[in-house]
């Protein structure tokens, strides 16, 4: 694939203390895998994405630092799936969003990422094609706690529904500093 590391339909995973630069689509994908963990890594220039995940339950995202993706998200939680812990990550200088989460029906599954957990993460300069510091379609049942947003470029949270099953709700939005 055009990713520095593909994880795909392999369970129980740990990626832990890498440098991904200058991938041609993404630096760290893990993609129909569950229970993995994506920890203290550096995704810096990547064309599209410095972590995708997608229909990947279960998934602990911390440690991590992704900047400077050319095309799109910094961290990118995607399609159905549910249980994400997305913490004390930084992300910054993404063209799009800091973390995007999107459950996407249209790629199958009910479109609705349930039970998130995002905490503690600073995200700023993102957005300088739209987004969000930290971006939720159908996103709902989730937890947004202690993160710090700064200089994003378009909004800061935002919880909504485009592509997913249905919109977000349900959400606990607390002790988050957005500037």
């Amino acid at each position: 694939t055009p990713d520095g590391i593909n994880v795909e339909g392999a369970d129980w995973i740990v990626i832990d203390g890498f440098r991904v630069i200058n991938q041609p689509r993404t630096g760290i994908r893990v993609v129909l895998s569950d229970n993995c963990v994506i920890k203290n890594n550096f995704c810096d220039n990547n064309s599209k994405w410095g972590i995708l995940t997608g229909f990947a339950e279960d998934i602990i995202i911390e440690y991590n630092e992704c900047s400077n993706s050319q095309i799109e998200h910094g961290i990118y939680f995607s399609n159905s799936a549910d249980n994400p812990i997305i913490r004390y990550n930084i992300s910054h200088h993404n063209n799009a969003n800091g973390i995007h989460m999107n459950g996407d029906i249209s790629m199958g599954g009910d479109g609705i990422i349930t039970n998130a957990r995002v905490e503690g993460n600073i995200i700023y300069e993102n957005g300088t094609a739209g987004g969000s510091g930290i971006n939720c379609d159908g996103v709902s049942n989730s937890l947004f706690l202690n993160n710090l947003l700064y200089e994003n470029h378009a909004s800061g949270i935002s919880l909504y529904m485009i592509d997913g099953g249905a919109g977000a709700s349900n959400n606990k939005v607390y002790n988050n500093t957005i500037i």
